[in-house]
């Protein structure tokens, strides 16, 4: 199998190529010589092409995108020409200007862009002991789960049936330290109209989850956003989203950028119950956070599985984030 990793524009595709080099022969392609060397210097048996345009020349099967975001639409244009798989590293898109122009693009079913988390052990296992099986057991406490189990299946669905009756309002937590951005770092992403900043970046996590559990037809109804302890961050680093299903549920998204450490945490209210998934790295954050889960489920792709994530569900998760951006 051959897999391009086009672009390194954040650290997820270093981190994927951890997964991806035990699978498949890679070719990578980065204008920035700094980013391109560390990657090289990580995996120096790797083939690097001098455009995105030489990497889509050969024979890939697949392609991981990550660009900056004003960049996504045409870069994607380019990879959906070939009919490779395509996993687009979050966010697809960060501003509405970006997310028109994605709508334009005849996307197929081997394209996924998410949030790692969705591909989380604790966070599918949990779907599988029970959250989301229609008349299933009512489950209380917290749900850790352990780092194991096979995540490249359908990680969609909804809670349906008597379970979803008895929900009455969801909570996502994401505590992830934005303080990288502070001095300077990928500028881009910090910044609103550009990679959408830390509600943006860092509230899709949340928001997948969510929509993850809870089905894609959602709005969101506020948002607000402040900084606490980066001041000089072009954007927030905390921030909070309020959403709405269409069956009435109420959903709450906290984003603490200001963290000692990395963790998120999915509640799930009930008149007689509290459930709460926790998801932490753990002594192996590439399968513990869901990069190896996300990955495995590109790899089938890349063989000709559809996308386990539908594009609708992705829609929805990236309307949410620009809506909240729009009015932070």
């Amino acid at each position: 199998m051959r897999i391009a990793l086009a672009g390194l524009a954040t650290s997820h595709p270093y981190t994927d190529a951890r997964t991806l080099t035990r699978h498949a022969e890679l070719v990578v392609w980065e204008p920035d010589p700094e980013r391109l060397r560390r990657f090289t210097d990580e995996h120096p048996g790797v083939k690097v092409a001098g455009s995105l345009e030489e990497v889509l020349a050969g024979r890939v099967d697949g392609v991981v995108l990550t660009v900056p975001n004003p960049a996504v639409p045409e870069a994607l244009a380019q990879v959906l020409e070939t009919g490779a798989a395509c996993f687009v590293n979050k966010p697809a898109a960060a501003s509405r200007a970006q997310l028109e122009r994605l709508d334009a693009l005849p996307i197929h079913d081997r394209v996924l862009s998410s949030s790692v988390l969705r591909f989380a052990p604790a966070f599918t296992n949990a779907l599988a002991a029970g959250m989301r099986r229609p008349g299933g057991e009512d489950r209380t406490g917290d749900v850790t789960g352990d780092v194991t189990g096979d995540v490249t299946g359908d990680v969609t669905g909804d809670v349906t049936g008597a379970v979803r009756g008895e929900v009455l309002a969801v909570r996502a937590t994401v505590r992830h330290d934005v303080g990288l951005w502070a001095d300077g770092y990928n500028a881009w992403q910090d910044t609103p109209g550009e990679g959408g900043g830390t509600m943006v970046t860092m509230g899709i996590h949340g928001v997948e989850l969510l929509v993850a559990l809870m089905g894609p037809e959602v709005e969101l109804v506020g948002a607000a956003g402040a900084r606490r302890h980066y001041t000089s961050l072009r954007s927030e680093d905390t921030g909070v989203m309020a959403l709405r299903w269409d069956d009435g549920v109420t959903g709450t998204v906290e984003i603490l950028g200001v963290s000692e450490s990395e963790s998120y945490a999915v509640t799930v209210h009930r008149r007689d119950s509290t459930e709460t998934i926790v998801i932490e790295g753990g002594g192996d954050p590439v399968r513990g956070l869901g990069y190896e889960g996300t990955i495995e489920a590109f790899l089938a792709m890349a063989a000709g599985a559809p996308s386990p994530v539908p594009w609708r569900e992705t829609r929805a998760v990236l309307d949410v984030i620009v809506c909240a951006r729009e009015r932070a």
